[in-house]
């Protein structure tokens, strides 16, 4: 005679088994690749006729984003503030984030638009960073984003 609750409970472990193994199967890990990375500018400085400009490059991919070049304009309302096209030379590590800076020359009208911003005749500036980067195997991946320009309280010139 079979042990019918013993057969139903052998057979619920072996189907409960089974059913684990596809989900975790199913749900496995998948490498990213060919994602374009977050760009976000954390600091802008005006000192003279110079601005600089701090970007922060997150890489979505699961393997190393070799870059190589940088095109991007930062426009505001008025227009472009400035743009910006050449070399990078810099690997951001999976999952990883790098910081860049870059030195461009300022125009009058851009000297006077953050310094208006700076004297608190405006209190923000909303902007667009747009752009695109050279990688070495994913090739142009382009990114974008909006947000504001604002002073940064008792440090006369910069701006976040």
């Amino acid at each position: 005679m079979t042990n019918w609750p013993l057969t139903i409970r052998k057979f619920s472990a072996v189907m409960l088994a089974i059913a684990a193994l596809m989900l975790n199967t199913a749900c496995g890990t998948k490498i990213i690749r060919g994602a374009a990375p977050i760009v976000r500018m954390t600091n802008l400085s005006h000192t003279g006729d110079t601005i600089t400009l701090q970007l922060s490059m997150r890489n979505l991919n699961g393997v190393v984003l070799d870059i190589r070049t940088i095109d991007f304009s930062l426009s505001v309302e008025d227009g472009e503030l400035f743009t910006y096209q050449g070399p990078v030379e810099t690997n951001i590590v999976a999952n990883g984030t790098e910081t860049w800076t870059v030195e461009v020359e300022e125009s009058q009208s851009s000297k006077q638009l953050l310094d208006k911003l700076l004297d608190g005749d405006i209190k923000s500036l909303p902007y667009s960073l747009e752009g695109s980067i050279t990688a070495v195997d994913e090739g142009k991946l382009r990114f974008s984003y909006e947000g504001h320009i604002y002073p940064v309280p008792g440090r006369p010139g910069h701006f976040r």
